[in-house]
């Protein structure tokens, strides 16, 4: 009989198992959005944490079931000890909640635009104005820079979180609507998708502002 060889593991380098050595760390909303644990994500070094993204929907964050179509993305900017703290970059809305708004013999408006808020912010905002009947190329160019100047006149008004908490919560899209049915019958405005394009600076007066005014707005919709 044959006799079997021990094979020698010598100068062979061992495996390592580098997920034992990652640490969970809490992926948290800005205060703005109440500061609260969206997520958990596996790191080695927390440095690696920094740029990562995150997706929620509002409805998950705020309770309110009627915002289940909307995604926010949230980027992480810092790390304090076991928690990632992120900041909002950007939402967009599921396209088979949009498809289900679109009917025949209506017209549909998209707007894009980018503005800058009072504390610098620059974001890239899409809008979306839906009527109740079919519209001429000339309503549609009206309401289309209606739509335009409220955005960009709200913009510079608002702080960061003032302008997000508006377009997210439904402020923008009612007074977009309220402006631009006095132009031609509507049936509803969706604002529909943003990006921050350019990080501004925040300031603890207009997180916490923000703050009030989301848990005020929950508190409504419960």
């Amino acid at each position: 009989m044959a006799r079997m060889k021990a094979r020698s593991t010598k100068g062979k380098r061992m495996t390592r198992d580098t997920w034992k050595t990652k640490v969970w760390y809490n992926i948290v909303a800005p205060k703005s959005f109440g500061g609260a644990e969206i997520g958990q994500t596996p790191a080695n070094d927390p440095a690696g944490l920094i740029g990562r993204v995150s997706e929620i929907s509002l409805k998950d964050l705020t309770n309110d079931h009627s915002k289940h179509s909307i995604r926010m993305q949230f980027k992480v900017d810092s790390v304090s000890g076991k928690n990632a703290v992120t900041q909002f970059v950007g939402h967009d809305t599921t396209r088979e909640y949009l498809k289900s708004q679109v009917r025949r013999r209506r017209s549909k408006i998209t707007t894009i635009i980018d503005v800058r808020t009072k504390d610098g912010f620059k974001l890239r905002v899409k809008a979306l104005v839906l009527t109740a009947v079919r519209a001429r190329d000339h309503h549609k160019t009206e309401i289309r820079l209606k739509t335009e100047q409220i955005i960009r006149d709200m913009s510079k008004e608002l702080t960061f979180p003032e302008f997000v908490h508006a377009m997210l919560m439904g402020a923008m899209g009612s007074k977009i609507y309220g402006e631009c049915k006095k132009l031609f019958p509507l049936r509803r405005v969706e604002v529909y998708k943003s990006d921050v394009m350019e990080m501004g600076v925040l300031t603890p007066v207009a997180e916490e502002k923000a703050e009030e005014e989301k848990t005020e707005a929950a508190a409504e919709a419960q």
